[in-house]
């Protein structure tokens, strides 16, 4: 068996073999970030273990996912008063199953008109996040 005769060389014209190279690389790559991607989405896990103590404005939970290191929470705040709302931040308080508070997140509600929805993505970097209470604030503590 000698260099010519694997069918993917080709020793007379050596472009057609950096094209199948490129080909074949595009293709791994390709093949990695696909299964790589689908690799972490599938470690997040749901939470549902959480409690929103606050009335006005309306925030509700979508979605709410965590691994053993960071997770992400998806939402919607809806300001159901006939007041404009403006200066207030959501905020995420995120509790261990002993109870301790390791953290806070906030996102900013920005200006919202009476009856307006918005939707809110927070995203936070806590190992081992039990649980999290939903608030609403007027200052970042």
């Amino acid at each position: 068996m000698s260099y010519s005769d694997f069918w993917f060389v080709e020793t007379r014209v050596q472009t057609v073999n950096v094209k199948r190279w490129i080909l074949w690389s595009v293709l791994l790559i390709t093949f990695v970030s696909v299964c790589t991607y689908f690799c972490i989405k599938s470690m997040y896990m749901k939470t549902n273990n959480y409690e929103i103590a606050v009335n006005e404005p309306k925030v509700t939970v979508e979605e709410a996912k965590q691994t053993n290191a960071n997770g992400y929470i998806k939402g919607n705040v809806t300001n159901q008063t006939e007041d404009k709302i403006e200066g207030k931040y959501i905020a995420f308080t995120f509790y261990t199953k002993h109870n301790i508070d390791i953290g806070k997140e906030y996102i900013e509600i920005g200006t919202l008109n009476p009856q307006e929805t918005k939707t809110y993505e927070a995203k936070f970097r806590y190992p081992y996040v039990e649980r999290f209470v939903v608030t609403v604030t007027d200052k970042k503590d």
